[in-house]
């Protein structure tokens, strides 16, 4: 049995991760790295259909490139890629959007 590669769709230039998930990870809660690659191989998780449009449009147009999973009940991982492909940032969703 063989397996495909999945190849990055796209440079991701530099990778930071927000202060909270990069304390989750250290306490073995959250592997960040998984999600990274789901997000440069075009898989944009748990995204808004118009926002996984955006990101289609912005793959072939230049844009920024947003995914987001859910990891639990209370728990939203995203990813950001800067439209010019210089820096992608790891962060929980309520880092930026606070309830």
């Amino acid at each position: 049995m063989t397996t495909a590669a999945i190849l990055p769709r796209f440079p991701f230039g530099g990778l930071v991760f927000s202060s909270r998930v990069d304390a989750l990870t250290r306490q073995g809660v959250l592997d960040p790295i998984t999600y990274v690659r789901r997000h440069i191989c075009g898989d944009w998780g748990d995204v808004r259909r118009e926002h996984q449009r955006h990101n289609s449009t912005a793959l072939g147009r230049g844009g920024y490139l947003l995914s987001s999973y859910a990891i639990g009940d209370k728990l939203t991982l995203c990813v950001f890629t800067e439209a010019d492909r210089s820096l992608t940032t790891v962060f929980l969703h309520d880092e930026y959007y606070p309830s």
